[in-house]
């Protein structure tokens, strides 16, 4: 397996109970039709993105459940019989955060989408690792699970915030890395422990990482 040193440039983390709190949209979206239409990922990227300095550029975006509330919006209309919202159907993809991103920020870059289950945040590092090395230039890896929608507390067995987001602007280095600290984030779910491992070394003043591709 070949390894890549990584230099943590920035990063950023949030996480609520229950639904994350001043996102600040207002400032990040003025156009207050666009800030509507936004979806609870694309809020958190957002502000994510903005706490890390990160205005245009490749991006590797990971997310388990996606876009949930969206999707259930749909799932309740089919079971109602009611007509399916435009807004909520156009929603509920995948990549829906990070190309609010790109048209907010006029981004044309590259927008790579992973979803793998509870390895999710692990994955979406090793493709941001992989992208930055073949590119040669930054990378925001971010990852965001809000999983805020109603009756979630009879399912949930997995997290006690239900609104949590993590990113890193990685970019490759020749100097002396460490191996990434596996330590679990008590209440956030495993599709995040991974970056949120990076986020804490990076807050901790390590800022050069070694992932294995």
């Amino acid at each position: 397996m070949k390894k890549v040193a990584l230099n943590i440039v920035s990063s950023a983390k949030i996480f609520a109970p229950i639904k994350i709190e001043n996102l600040n949209e207002k400032k990040l979206v003025p156009n207050m039709m666009l800030r509507r239409r936004l979806t609870r990922n694309a809020k958190v990227m957002l502000y994510l993105s903005d706490q890390c300095n990160f205005e245009g550029g490749k991006i590797v975006y990971g997310t388990c459940f996606s876009e949930l509330e969206e999707t259930a919006k749909i799932a309740n209309s089919v079971l109602e019989k009611r007509l399916l919202s435009p807004t909520s159907f156009q929603n509920s993809v995948y990549n829906t955060a990070p190309s609010y991103f790109s048209i907010i920020n006029k981004d044309r870059d590259e927008i790579i989408t992973i979803s793998s289950g509870m390895k999710t945040s692990l994955q979406t590092l090793k493709t941001a690792a992989l992208q930055a090395l073949i590119s040669k230039q930054r990378v925001l890896c971010v990852c965001i699970e809000c999983l805020n929608i109603k009756n979630i507390e009879q399912i949930n067995r997995c997290a006690d915030y239900l609104e949590a987001g993590a990113a890193v602007v990685l970019e490759v280095c020749d100097d002396e890395a460490v191996e990434v600290e596996q330590k679990q984030t008590d209440g956030i779910i495993g599709a995040l422990q991974d970056i949120f491992s990076v986020v804490n070394m990076h807050e901790n003043g390590k800022n050069k990482i070694l992932m294995e591709l």
